[in-house]
């Protein structure tokens, strides 16, 4: 069987707030961007990663059957036992790829590579060990 891929209204809640609270995400949430929170049943990996969370564009000919312009879909087997506040973490980090530029038509969105200054925002906000569970720091 294949990948099973399902919208999660808490991920939502925790990307809406954000986008509301986090001064590096108000461009985003001004654009009037939409988001979908998926999980996938399914683990994934690249070569030599476990990929825990990711942010995918929607390409313009696929919106008449997603209502989004981006996906940020979380592994649920790649995240087992991580708690609420880092996964709230691994949102930010996925919301922080969504770029938006202004031309003459609007809004266009698309992914952002990350640079040293978005993961100072991380260290600075949540540490350098935010994936250790609190009881085994």
């Amino acid at each position: 069987m294949g990948e099973k891929r399902t919208l999660k209204p808490e991920y939502e809640a925790i990307g809406l707030k954000l986008m509301k609270t986090e001064p590096a995400l108000f461009d985003i949430a001004e654009s009037g961007a939409r988001f979908a929170f998926l999980e996938s049943d399914s683990p994934k990996k690249t070569r030599d990663k476990i990929i825990l969370v990711e942010c995918e564009k929607v390409p313009s000919k696929n919106q008449w059957a997603i209502d989004a312009d981006f996906l940020i879909i979380l592994y649920t087997p790649n995240i087992i036992g991580l708690d609420e506040k880092q996964i709230e973490i691994l949102i930010f980090h996925e919301l922080l790829h969504a770029g938006v530029e202004y031309g003459e038509d609007g809004a266009t969105y698309y992914i952002k590579n990350h640079d040293l200054e978005d993961f100072k925002i991380i260290i600075d906000r949540y540490g350098t060990e935010w994936n250790i569970p609190e009881e085994e720091k």
